[in-house]
């Protein structure tokens, strides 16, 4: 199998890949994209046209200045100022305009395969970005080369080299045929000997209905006329059965009757069924609020909305995965106890843990205007500076910037992808960082009692470490959660939930409005499979 299908085969939640050059199977490889992912949510692009309807040019340049104070519009307009010089603002809206036009092939799905195969220039791969922010495993065709593509957007996407440059012509994608089922033959009317037919009106003829024949005489069984409230009806006397009726109680002892009960079989092995499961889905009546340090805005994001919310209960069998539209990891056996000791690694002390802060960054949040609105918490999972923390932090601001303990440099952040259903986003900055290792041992699982470390900046208080305990695991929305006692206040969004070895199980997300420590982290196998691609 070829390298670009493997790739998007083994990439569930979303990746940007350019293959560059023809391989010796090139169009055998295409085929066997479009045979493996075509479907619902599979598009395959040889051109893009751009619009030409009057009506329709006027109807998104009037969309296309909210589309340019979006979340979406904001990082797209950055990206294009920074790699094209001289640009005024009716070439941003003629860019915006094209990528609202061509976003209506992407409908309302916030994931998919997208592979384009036709000339690639600057707004074409940024419409393919665009796709790559809302979820989509977007694959770029260029058989001839890269061209001239700046060297900004350039690192947004992953590379392939399949070989020498080389112009070729990739046939269009024909959709599979939907066979519509034949309709179906209603019946003819059933007919029975002597049932006179009634004939068809058509405009030209008009029939009359027959009167009605008379009966001459009284019907049959019909009482005389004045004479219905003297009708006499017999009813038969019932037949007495010969002596009590079976298995009946005597008269009088109602009271004595005894009824014996068998015993229960026991079942074989019933002894060793664990009847215990810790996870419960959150109260409605519980009001959970975020705690990123960033004042609330219009049509900001809520992680835990209180309006429509469907609780969702937890599974009757753990131990089988959850099925969903999204991709949902094993959920956790809270049951099964942790092992005292582990193989080859040892718990970490107070000390050692809290000189990993040097791993937990603050984010300061700022406007379009780049006044500072508020402040996070972020997590270093990769070297090369990638940064995990919540979406909703990204989600109040236009501009980002992240800061190490020790380093007084404030590093601009790059946005890579987001998830807003599981309140994820990841950032990248350009600075090497030593990443913390995330919670990855199938062997062990988390349990209540267990002990548990955060470290964030709550308040603005850089890198502030608290200890507590998992209290218990719970289910917001669609996302798993693990509740915690380590104190945790605004500021405190994106930051490491670890446990005694250093490692990730969670980041910490918000609490209750109420009440004291009932805190919330995203749980490490919600954050797995989104960051699988980058550690």
């Amino acid at each position: 199998m070829s390298r670009m299908v493997d790739r998007l085969a083994e990439s569930g939640s979303g990746c940007f890949v350019r293959c560059v050059g023809v391989s010796d199977s090139y169009l055998l490889d295409i085929e066997e994209l479009d045979r493996r992912f075509e479907g619902e949510g599979y598009l395959r692009l040889n051109k893009l046209d751009t619009p030409t309807n009057s009506d329709e040019l006027e109807r998104l340049r009037k969309e296309s200045e909210e589309f340019a104070e979006s979340f979406e519009g904001e990082r797209l307009l950055a990206l294009y100022r920074e790699s094209v010089s001289d640009i005024n603002t009716s070439i941003e809206t003629n860019l915006i305009i094209s990528l609202l036009h061509w976003s209506k092939l992407l409908g309302s799905r916030t994931g998919g395969v997208l592979i384009y195969c036709g000339k690639t220039g600057y707004k074409e791969y940024l419409f393919c970005y665009l796709a790559y922010m809302k979820g989509w495993r977007v694959l770029v065709l260029m058989p001839e080369g890269e061209g001239k593509i700046s060297s900004v957007l350039i690192e947004k996407s992953e590379l392939i080299t399949l070989g020498m440059p080389y112009a070729v012509q990739i046939p269009a994608y024909v959709p599979p045929r939907v066979v519509t089922p034949p309709p179906v033959r209603q019946p003819a009317p059933r007919t029975y000997p002597g049932t006179p037919q009634r004939p068809q009106l058509t405009d030209n003829n008009r029939y009359g209905t027959p009167p009605r024949e008379y009966r001459s005489g009284p019907r049959p069984n019909a009482p005389m006329r004045g004479d219905e409230g003297n009708i006499r009806v017999t009813i038969p006397p019932r037949e007495r059965r010969n002596g009590p009726r079976p298995n009946a109680p005597m008269r009088g002892d109602e009271g004595n009757i005894k009824v014996k009960i068998p015993p229960r079989q026991r079942t074989k092995g019933s002894a060793n069924v664990s009847k215990q499961t810790f996870t419960a889905a959150a109260p409605e009546d519980i009001p959970f609020e975020t705690h990123s340090d960033i004042p609330e805005a219009e049509n900001n994001f809520s992680p835990f909305p209180q309006k429509n919310r469907t609780q969702t209960p937890p599974p009757a069998n753990r131990s089988t995965p959850s099925v969903m539209n999204r991709s949902v990891p094993t959920p956790i056996n809270r049951s099964t106890p942790a092992p005292m000791e582990r193989s080859r690694q040892r718990e970490l002390s107070s000390e050692e843990i809290a000189r990993l802060a040097e791993s937990v960054v603050m984010i300061t949040v700022c406007n379009k205007f780049g006044d500072m609105i508020g402040s996070a918490s972020g997590i270093v999972i990769n070297a090369d500076g990638y940064i995990l923390t919540n979406h909703h932090v990204i989600s109040k601001g236009s501009y980002f910037l992240a800061r190490f303990e020790n380093d007084r440099t404030a590093y601009p952040v790059q946005i890579v992808k987001y998830n807003n259903v599981h309140d994820m986003a990841l950032l990248k900055i350009h600075r090497r960082a030593k990443p913390l290792p995330l919670f990855r041992n199938k062997n062990q699982e988390l349990v209540r009692g267990q002990k548990v470390i955060a470290i964030g900046s709550p308040l603005g208080l850089f890198n502030t470490v608290s200890d507590g305990i998992i209290s218990g695991f719970r289910v917001i929305d669609v996302t798993d959660m693990i509740q915690f006692t380590a104190p945790i206040s605004h500021g405190s969004s994106g930051g490491a939930l670890l446990n005694t070895y250093g490692e990730i199980i969670g980041m910490c997300t918000g609490g209750a409005k109420e009440g004291q420590n009932i805190n919330l982290a995203v749980s490490c196998r919600i954050i797995e499979p989104f960051i699988m691609n980058f550690i």
